[in-house]
């Protein structure tokens, strides 16, 4: 028969699988930056490039936030050439400061539903020369010994997703226009999940002191 200290550490054990098997939902999220080599061609030059993020979740996870870096600090996003929507479902907040010389964008997002995707563009300038005209795909990676961009994407519960670029990603090609996509796949922890592991270490404790009484 069981002795109470036994069926305390079994019941341990069954909260922990339980918190083992469902303390994460799959999520995903796609970039896409796309430029043409002709000025006007395609609408996007690779000088200000057009960019789209997707929800890629097969949970009912929205995604709430929208990380970039530049990598390449020697050159900067333009945020008055830049442009990011407000329409839609989205609320979105551009970087912080007076400045329209950035090294990151930070975008917050209400209403980023699954199958859902977001379009913006984004202008990237030298810091050294005003308005040089200088190409996405040699700024963000393929940089020499500058480190290549850095993404994340932030979901509603929390979770976070995140990725260094490649250093040399292979573009689809259509015509003058060049298209990187870039995917993150996790998974990020289900809401609730650590309270319930935390219930069951309260009463596992509990069940100790009182066996032990």
């Amino acid at each position: 028969m069981l002795n109470n200290i036994t069926k305390s550490l079994l019941g341990l054990g069954l909260t922990v699988a339980v918190f083992g098997t469902a303390q994460a939902y799959p999520v995903g999220a796609q970039l896409e930056i796309t430029g043409s080599s002709v000025v006007g061609s395609y609408g996007h030059t690779l000088n200000v490039s057009g960019w789209t993020l997707s929800n890629l979740a097969s949970s009912s996870l929205d995604i709430v936030g929208f990380d970039f870096t530049i990598g390449d600090t020697t050159r900067h996003f333009d945020n008055e050439d830049s442009v990011y929507p407000t329409s839609g479902n989205y609320t979105v907040t551009r970087n912080s400061g007076s400045t329209d010389r950035v090294d990151n964008i930070s975008l917050s997002f209400n209403g980023f539903n699954r199958t859902e995707s977001y379009l913006f563009s984004v202008d990237i300038d030298s810091d050294a020369v005003y308005d040089q005209w200088d190409t996405f795909n040699t700024v963000l990676f393929n940089n020499g010994s500058a480190p290549n961009s850095v993404f994340s994407v932030t979901f509603s519960n929390g979770g976070v997703l995140s990725m260094i670029l490649p250093e040399s990603p292979v573009a689809v090609i259509d015509g003058n226009k060049s298209t990187y996509k870039f995917t993150l796949t996790g998974n990020v922890p289900l809401p609730g999940t650590l309270l319930l592991l935390a219930a069951g270490m309260v009463g596992f404790r509990t069940r100790l002191l009182t066996t032990s009484a």
